[in-house]
């Protein structure tokens, strides 16, 4: 399988060989001894990521003990999460696979790529026939930008370490580099794309908008007119941006949304969006004290991932993400059912929780022991929970209790 091939062999072998700092060491196996010599960059990043971002994000890939540490601990994070979306929606996949198959060419935009960690999930959601199909994959070109050349480079060797190591891909996977702001790509970017991937990219926007930058003459930020013009070039699965669970990311995802539908840059209808969203009215968690985010339980394999979490003080039992999926308009999203709804919250009170409403918030009584949660799609008029709880080979989805 390929998950814990990659997290536990190919990248802390490929770690230690480009990154130990002597030459002894680097043609050894991957020892408990170096996990604690490469937790060190590990642990920094880690409060770099929750107490600096605004400050130190643009620059943490300059450092090789910040590349090394990313490689080893939050690239298999950051790849389950995106690993977990693509199952939770596989029209939008089969619509990525189907286009690249009609076209001869499976092209992937990966923006903010970093070490093309949500490549590496497409790559490892292709490499299961369960979820991929069995029949045979066509040709897959990735497209990478980001301001980080060197972790590119990375990721690129890792990419095709990965595509050799599985006859599924061999000699089908290439990677092209480019070393620039993703919103400035983006917007110049002109060729059809089966998959639109942004991992973290639209939280980082944010604090980018508060340095001063000018809107055009309808109020959209960079960023939102970045998408507006992928979405005239996404095909296929459309386009896929995920960000961290928190309230200002997840609200700023929220607003990019809205800012596009009001803009009419996608079509205001619900069959424009894979989700989370289940109607095209304003997002009613765009503002004020909650906001769109879900936490799936989860357990990442790898064996020194877990002593890394560990160490880190918190095992990752649960994957923590807020997410916007838009659909390509030659492969719209299926219609929901106008009985459907996302449940937002988790139990309150142990009687109510939160469902999305166009504009609004709107609370359902619930019994403590219904088996309700946070991301659920239930039916109002059966009040069944209606979102499947399962992930790629490797990840495993635990059911709720």
């Amino acid at each position: 399988m390929v998950w814990p091939w990659l997290v536990d062999e190919a990248i802390p072998a490929w770690v230690k060989k480009n990154y130990s700092p002597r030459e002894s060491w680097k043609d050894k196996p991957f020892s408990k001894d170096d996990a604690l010599f490469f937790f060190k960059g590990i642990e920094e990043l880690s409060e770099i990521f929750t107490e600096e971002r605004g400050r130190a994000i643009t620059h943490y890939f300059n450092h090789p003990k910040f590349r090394s540490g990313y490689l080893l601990y939050f690239l298999p994070l950051q790849a389950a999460k995106f690993a977990s979306v693509f199952q939770l929606h596989p029209g939008a996949m089969k619509a990525a696979l189907d286009h690249g198959r009609k076209t001869g060419t499976l092209r992937v935009l990966d923006l903010g790529a970093g070490p093309g960690t949500a490549s590496i999930a497409f790559l490892a959601w292709a490499l299961d026939p369960r979820l991929s199909g069995s029949e045979e994959l066509p040709p897959i070109e990735f497209h990478w930008c980001d301001t980080q050349a060197k972790i590119m480079e990375d990721g690129k060797q890792l990419v095709e370490m990965l595509a050799s190591h599985f006859p599924r891909l061999r000699g089908k996977v290439r990677v092209v580099t480019t070393t620039a702001p993703w919103t400035r790509f983006a917007s110049n970017f002109s060729q059809a794309t089966s998959l639109v991937l942004l991992g973290h990219v639209i939280n980082e926007a944010s604090f980018a908008a508060q340095t001063g930058r000018d809107s055009d003459e309808q109020g959209l930020d960079p960023a939102t007119l970045a998408i507006s013009h992928l979405e005239t070039r996404a095909e296929g699965g459309g386009i896929l941006m995920i960000d961290p669970a928190a309230r200002s990311s997840s609200q700023k995802l929220s607003r990019l949304r809205d800012q596009l539908l009001e803009a009419g840059k996608i079509e205001n209808a619900p069959t424009a969006i894979w989700g989370p969203c289940l109607h095209a009215g304003r997002c009613p968690l765009a503002m004020g004290r909650d906001w769109c985010h879900f936490s799936i339980p989860a357990e990442i394999p790898g064996h020194y991932f877990k002593v890394f979490s560990k160490n880190l003080g918190s095992e990752k039992n649960w994957l923590k993400f807020s997410y916007l999926w838009l659909a390509a308009k030659s492969s719209p999203a299926p219609t929901p059912s106008q009985e459907l709804r996302r449940v937002v919250s988790d139990v309150i009170d142990s009687s109510t929780v939160l469902l999305c409403e166009p504009e609004k918030v709107e609370r359902l009584g619930v019994n403590a022991l219904s088996g309700i949660h946070r991301g659920d799609v239930i039916n109002l008029n059966e009040r069944k929970s209606g979102l499947a709880r399962s992930a790629p080979s490797g990840i495993v989805i635990r059911p709720r209790r």
